[in-house]
């Protein structure tokens, strides 16, 4: 098959992608995101007119990006040409569902959660499709003895602390408004198992906020419940974090690696050694290998897919702490190949357990690098997209 691959931006998955369709035998065609820019998701003639002519160029089977891509998916459909998404994103970051019912998408999420509540909008173009790992990239991340002294750690994490809209937001609410966010972010920040913001943050509330902004002179921000869901999502994630952290570093040596400034922070967490981000491809690996544990707390708007950075870090044969999510119990067994926690408390408690326990710490590493490799390679499941 010939598959025309378009990556936008440097998505962490397209190498992986790429090497992995020509293993397979198929032909791939890369097209970078430098050749061909577009600066609104559904209107732009010049980004159409250009991808229409690489496409007529390229004379491809299909076209394959990570993330829904709507412009991409308008051209596809006017050639007839199947298109691919495979998104690693959870909840989709888009405003609306326009373009992604034409009947030469084929869409594929990883947390069915996403797939339901598209399906329930009337789309068949949506599947569900786990995410993937490539254990022969990680297997050759060599460890020398100076990398693991430098990265050692009891505890790591990588990843972004997430930056909010709603403490802004809750300034120029009511005073009834703002007790009513706060109180659902603090019940939420305690509830690993249920997710509260969908059922609570209705258009109703939403229209409620965009009056009081609007009589406030602030009629230019009209936040819809989507956006309110995914700003107080967004924000109990970092509250989130910022507590795992504060709570592990208080007895453990523990680390974070982060895109974001230490400044704001590094009052809470004063116990954390936090570094800058790393590179995903040459260091993420060499933190997973040297890490003890490899704190990995859930966006807390993915509601119950697999993200990928639990994958990585299993991919290197290294321990995983995280919170439960469903479909974890659907291919891994907790205890035995990664071990899960539905409280900040419980999370203490594992951690405290596993690092007394190093026998049992590397055997369920290993356990569960086992079987990622078998059931999570990019081979598996790219065979599943492109039968589909």
């Amino acid at each position: 098959m010939k598959v025309l691959l378009y990556t936008w931006f440097g998505s962490y998955t397209d190498d992986d992608i790429e090497r992995n369709l020509r293993g397979m035998g198929h032909e791939c065609i890369r097209v970078r995101n430098e050749k061909l820019q577009y600066s609104d998701n559904y209107e732009e003639d010049s980004f159409c007119e250009g991808f229409d002519g690489m496409l007529k160029k390229a004379d491809c089977d299909c076209v394959l990006t990570t993330n829904f891509h709507p412009l991409i998916s308008k051209v596809c459909y006017e050639n007839g040409i199947p298109y691919i998404a495979w998104s690693y994103d959870s909840p989709p970051n888009l405003p609306d569902t326009r373009y992604m019912d034409y009947p030469t998408n084929h869409l594929y999420f990883f947390s069915r959660d996403d797939v339901e509540e598209l399906r329930s909008q009337g789309l068949d173009t949506v599947y569900y499709m786990p995410l993937a790992v490539d254990t022969d990239k990680w297997d050759a991340v060599r460890l020398s003895e100076k990398k693991r002294r430098t990265y050692e750690a009891d505890i790591s994490l990588v990843g972004s602390l997430y930056s909010s809209t709603l403490p802004a937001l809750m300034q120029m609410m009511s005073d009834e408004q703002r007790l009513f966010f706060e109180t659902l972010s603090d019940l939420q920040l305690k509830s690993y198992d249920k997710y509260l913001l969908k059922d609570f943050i209705t258009p109703g509330v939403a229209a409620e906020v965009c009056r009081t902004l609007a009589d406030n002179g602030k009629d230019n921000i009209q936040p819809t419940a989507r956006q309110l869901i995914y700003a107080t999502a967004t924000y109990v994630t970092h509250l989130d974090r910022l507590l795992l952290l504060k709570v592990l570093s208080e007895k453990y040596d523990t680390h974070l690696y982060t895109d974001e400034s230490a400044s704001g922070i590094t009052e809470v967490l004063k116990s954390v050694r936090i570094h800058g981000q790393v590179d995903y491809d040459k260091e993420m690996p060499l933190v997973f290998k040297c890490s003890r544990i490899n704190l990995c707390p859930t966006f807390r708007g993915n509601v119950s897919g697999i993200p990928l950075r639990i994958l990585d870090v299993m991919g290197c044969s290294s321990f995983v702490l995280a919170p439960h999510r469903p479909e974890i119990d659907d291919f891994f067994i907790d205890g035995r190949e990664m071990i899960t926690y539905h409280s900040a408390e419980e999370a203490l408690e594992k951690a405290d357990y596993y690092l007394r326990n190093e026998n049992e710490r590397v055997k369920i590493a290993k356990a569960g690098y086992e079987k990622v490799k078998k059931q999570f390679s990019y081979k598996t499941q790219l065979a599943k997209i492109l039968k589909i």
